[in-house]
């Protein structure tokens, strides 16, 4: 191979290391705010004193 090819390829290799990197960061930022919405609504259920949700909603249990 000549050298043109070989850094072509070396970009291509670096850039799907990059797009993997991306998609794995933005795969766990998603599933961190997911859980931390969970955990808000969870809170502010349980400080609603006039309503008993535990009743209804088993989730909130978990």
């Amino acid at each position: 191979m000549d050298e043109q090819t070989k850094q072509r390829l070396r970009h291509i290799k670096d850039a799907t290391e990059v797009n993997t990197r991306h998609a794995d960061m933005l795969r766990t930022q998603s599933q961190s705010r997911h859980e931390r919405a969970r955990v808000q609504i969870k809170s502010e259920v349980m400080e609603n004193k006039n309503i008993n949700y535990r009743r209804c909603m088993k989730w909130i249990l978990d």
